[in-house]
């Protein structure tokens, strides 16, 4: 029997599909033991952003 639940508003949740989801945003820290240059890597390598007025946390 599908499991179905009713959020406010009365919008049907079907639990019985598997979700889909995406993964966006990862943020992770690393020690290199040396300067690099964040700018120069984001000019460099296509689909890549820096912004050092944003933190991720």
């Amino acid at each position: 029997m599908p499991y179905k639940i009713y959020s406010e508003g009365m919008h049907v949740i079907d639990l019985t599909r598997k979700p889909s989801y995406k993964i966006e945003n990862v943020v992770a820290s690393v020690n290199l033991h040396q300067r690099i240059d964040l700018n120069a890597i984001a000019e460099n390598i296509p689909n890549t952003e820096y912004n050092p007025g944003q933190s991720g946390l």
